[in-house]
């Protein structure tokens, strides 16, 4: 089943913060993907490594 969207995922995207020393991520799609996650409490699973420097809660896979 897809995961819409919605007006409070896209409003989680600014409270998303980087962990002191993490080099910068500029993909909007990406923090659109973690403001889900962590709105509707899921796990993301990704193998970008630089989305572990949010500090949410994600699976990095090789």
């Amino acid at each position: 089943m897809p995961l819409v969207i919605e007006n409070r995922h896209v409003l989680a995207v600014s409270g998303l913060k980087r962990k002191k020393g993490e080099p910068p991520h500029n993909d909007p799609f990406d923090r659109i993907l973690i403001a889900q996650a962590k709105t509707e409490d899921m796990m993301l699973i990704t193998h970008d490594s630089l989305l572990v420097g949010y500090g949410e809660k994600c699976v990095l896979t090789i």
